[in-house]
């Protein structure tokens, strides 16, 4: 019996999570799809090397080729307000689950499978949250957070 404590949660977790890596699998394909699109009309749009050394010398081109990067690391603080959201909805349900261990009577073997699921996911929730914290306060002091400032070159409307 205690081992069926264990296997169903796990069911519904692995379930869950090959759910959650087929659709993230099928946003991103028709992301990169969309994004390829628009990267051809737009280039197709760029009839002479005068006007495609103008384009990319604008801000509107760097925004161009900032967006030919395959990688999606997001921004330090999209990624950082990620991983709080994370940490306080693993730290929620913790919680939530030892105050039902507490308000419900279980079998004994349920209890403990409740108490070890509530012990490992509100410790996952609390170490994602002080490691944001810390990721912020690194990110801060290498001035990954500071607000982009406008150059003085943009500022008198010359190019680069």
């Amino acid at each position: 019996m205690s081992e069926e404590i264990v296997i169903i949660p796990a069911a519904f977790f692995l379930v869950g999570f090959i759910v959650y890596t087929i659709v993230d699998g099928f946003r991103r394909r028709s992301q990169a799809k969309m994004v390829t699109e628009f990267h051809g009309r737009l280039l197709d749009r760029i009839g002479s090397a005068k006007e495609f050394g103008d384009f990319f010398a604008s801000d509107a081109g760097r925004r161009f080729l900032d967006s030919l990067s395959t990688s999606e690391t997001g921004s330090p603080q999209m990624r950082i307000l990620k991983s709080v959201q994370l940490g306080l909805v693993l730290l929620a349900l913790g919680v939530g689950l030892f105050i039902l261990t507490d308000q419900r009577t279980f079998s004994l073997e349920a209890t403990d499978g409740l108490v070890v699921t509530a012990t490992v996911t509100a410790a996952i929730g609390a170490g994602l949250i002080m490691s944001t914290m810390m990721t912020y306060l690194l990110s801060w002091r290498m001035g990954l957070l500071a607000k982009r400032t406008s150059t003085p070159q943009r500022e008198s409307g010359q190019t680069l």
